[in-house]
C-alpha cells in the first residue's frame, strides 16, 4: 500500500503521510496524558503509574492486534487481576467500552484525516467546518466496532459531512495498520480507565451507605 501510495502520488506524500502518523500518535498520547491520567488520579484516586502498570498486558495486546474485541479477554483479566476491579463492573464496562466512546478511532483519527485531505486538495476550512467536524467525530465515536479497519467508515463519514473529498482517504489507507496500532492501544486504555473509575465509584458509595 504505501508503495503504491509513492508510485501514483509522488514521494512528497509519503512524507505528509508520516506527518499524520506522528500527529495520530501526539495525539493519542496527550489523550492517555491529559484526559486518562487526571481520570485516574483525580477521580479514581489511584496512582496512574501503578494503574497504567497493571493494564500495561492489555496495551501490549491491543497494539499488536489492532482490536478491541480481540484485546477484550486480556483488558478483563487485567482488571479484575491487576487493578483489582470488580468482575461484575469489569465485564459490563469492557464489552461495552469496546464498541463506545473509542477516542482515538472515532474521534482524534477523523479530525487529522480531515485537516490532512483539506491541505491535500487545497480546501480551506473554515470554523463551521470545524464545528461541523467535532461534532461528526463525537457522534461517530459512539458505535464503531472493535476491528481493524472499522476507523476507515468513520472517517469517510467525516469527510462526506465536512464536504471533503473522500478519495483523499486512500492514500492514508498507506499507513493506516501503523496508525490503528496507536489507535487500538488509546481505545483500550480508554476502556480500562473507565472502568477503574465507575469501579471505585461504586466502592464509596457502598462506604457511605455501610
Amino acid at each position: 500500500l504505501i508503495a503504491t501510495a509513492a508510485a501514483k502520488n509522488g514521494i512528497d506524500t509519503i512524507k505528509s503521510l508520516l506527518l499524520v502518523v506522528v500527529a495520530v500518535y501526539i495525539a493519542c498520547i496527550l489523550q492517555i496524558l491529559l484526559v486518562h491520567t487526571p481520570l485516574v488520579a483525580l477521580v479514581a484516586r489511584k496512582n496512574p503509574l501503578k494503574f497504567f502498570k497493571d493494564i500495561s498486558e492489555a496495551q501490549v495486546v491491543a497494539f499488536t492486534s489492532q482490536s478491541s474485541y480481540g484485546t477484550l479477554p486480556v483488558t478483563i483479566k487485567t482488571l479484575v487481576e491487576n487493578a483489582k476491579v470488580s468482575g461484575n463492573v469489569a465485564s459490563f464496562v469492557a464489552p461495552l467500552g469496546s464498541t463506545m466512546g473509542m477516542n482515538a478511532c472515532g474521534g482524534l483519527y477523523p479530525a487529522i484525516v480531515a485537516i490532512f485531505v483539506a491541505n491535500v486538495f487545497k480546501v480551506d476550512l473554515t470554523m463551521y467546518h470545524y464545528i461541523l467536524i467535532v461534532v461528526t467525530t463525537i457522534i461517530s465515536s459512539i458505535g464503531i466496532a472493535g476491528v481493524p479497519g472499522a476507523a476507515t467508515m468513520s472517517t469517510t463519514v467525516v469527510l462526506s459531512t465536512a464536504g471533503l473529498p473522500i478519495e483523499g482517504m486512500a492514500m492514508v489507507m498507506a499507513v493506516d495498520a501503523i496508525i490503528d496500532m496507536m489507535r487500538t492501544l488509546t481505545n483500550v486504555t480508554g476502556t480500562a480507565v473507565t472502568a477503574v473509575v465507575v469501579d471505585e465509584t461504586e466502592k464509596r458509595k457502598k462506604e457511605k451507605n455501610m
